[in-house]
């Protein structure tokens, strides 16, 4: 088959792994930080720290439709990630100066649009990449991609675990804004946007068009980059929704729980060290499913919610502290087997029809899981504590269930 003449000179991918790890590096402590400081420090209600928890994500709802069109009618992909990057730090550094819940909701909610000039961005470059690089070079920028900003997160939180150890977490914030400014210097080697001649050579993939029956306008002539779109795109939009909620209900349930085990100094260290683990086990869990075919990933997704539903249902069950750090620590293996295949499908499809809407239907639908969950999390903690878990586990297999629906006339042969 033949590729385009292009070599990896013609792009350049290392800032963008650079941004991506410096955001989540920065961003995971000023998170985890802020949380503890108005959770466990100050002592503000969950429902309430719900909604400054959700504020930015709900704003990341309608973030990369606004997000893409400034971008495509105004200023570049290029000159999109440096204006996010100026913006970013002075909205981190003001919600340390009035940490007022009106304010910081406020805030959060620009900070959320600010960031459909961002992933959705990152995404588009991954996608146009992919478009003229072997398969193998492909795999090679998914892969440094996943693990520039999941070790940007796993490192970030382990500075943050000794930040709580030795100054505390107002400190922690403070530093960990100064070092959102690194963003700036680093959006500025980004090349300038470029009009890649793609080849119209493709190949007709063999099968049955399990997208059909969905009345979907999708086909399945595709080229050799892009042989997840064997999957329906419903697939990858229900695997996301799944994980964000999962994840975003897992990431603020346990901060409660631990002050419900500890209410008098409750210790903010822990929430470090389980986020770390949960991240740490998704990058595992990410690198893994870059390695195994269509069918493998379809198994391994699949096997993700079944997990994730069991860890939700053993929290219940127990009711132990140390054993529920040490499964929610954990988990993110599972949410990584479900969050790879979602993304590589989404990632595929939009290569294959030269198109951003797919990647910006994704980072919505992180917006509503990510958004909405922490909102109604913390008012049904209020209520009863487990409650969420059970959430979970309903969610889970209704979405089981819809997977498997949807992947059935994925079969074994299908093994590129």
């Amino acid at each position: 088959m033949a590729i385009n003449n292009f070599s990896s000179h013609d792009y350049r991918t290392w800032p963008i792994f650079l941004l991506s790890f410096i955001r989540l590096f920065y961003i995971s402590i000023f998170e985890r930080a802020l949380s503890n400081y108005l959770y466990l420090i100050v002592g503000i209600r969950a429902s309430t720290l719900g909604f400054i928890s959700a504020a930015g994500a709900l704003a990341y709802i309608i973030a990369p439709i606004a997000g893409q069109f400034i971008t495509t009618k105004y200023l570049g992909i290029r000159n999109a990630l440096i204006l996010n990057s100026v913006l970013t730090p002075i909205l981190t550094g003001v919600q340390i100066l009035y940490p007022e819940a009106w304010f910081l909701i406020m805030i959060r909610i620009i900070a959320g649009l600010n960031m459909g000039l961002f992933w959705p961005n990152c995404l588009n470059l991954l996608s146009r990449w992919q478009k003229v690089s072997s398969i193998e070079k492909s795999k090679k920028n998914f892969a440094f991609f996943n693990f520039s900003w999941n070790f940007g997160f796993i490192f970030g939180l382990l500075v943050g675990f000794l930040f709580a150890l030795s100054i505390g977490d107002y400190l922690a914030m403070i530093i960990a804004c100064s070092l959102s400014f690194l963003l700036i210097p680093a959006s500025f080697f980004l090349k300038k946007d470029d009009k890649l001649d793609i080849s119209e050579e493709k190949v007709i993939y063999q099968t049955e068009d399990p997208l059909s029956l969905l009345d979907i306008k999708e086909d399945l002539v595709i080229n050799s980059h892009t042989p997840m779109i064997i999957y329906p795109v419903l697939f990858s939009w229900l695997s996301i929704m799944f994980l964000a909620t999962s994840k975003s209900i897992f990431m603020f349930g346990y901060p409660v729980l631990l002050k419900a085990f500890f209410p008098i100094d409750t210790p903010t260290y822990p929430t470090y060290l389980v986020q770390c683990g949960i991240q740490f086990t998704q990058l595992i869990g990410l690198t893994w499913i870059n390695y195994m075919n269509i069918y493998k990933r379809k198994i391994a997704s699949l096997f993700g919610i079944v997990m994730v539903i069991f860890v939700a249902l053993t929290i219940i069950l127990t009711g132990n502290i140390w054993y529920i750090s040490i499964i929610i620590a954990t988990v993110g293996l599972f949410l990584g087997f479900i969050h790879g295949v979602g993304m590589k499908i989404m990632l595929e499809y939009g290569t294959a029809k030269n198109s951003s809407k797919y990647s910006t239907m994704n980072e919505i639908l992180v917006g509503i899981g990510f958004g909405l969950t922490p909102i109604i999390s913390g008012f049904v903690v209020e209520i009863k504590i487990y409650a969420i878990h059970g959430f979970i586990i309903i969610f889970g297999i209704l979405a089981l269930i819809g997977l498997i629906y949807l992947s059935r006339n994925i079969k074994r042969s299908h093994s590129l």
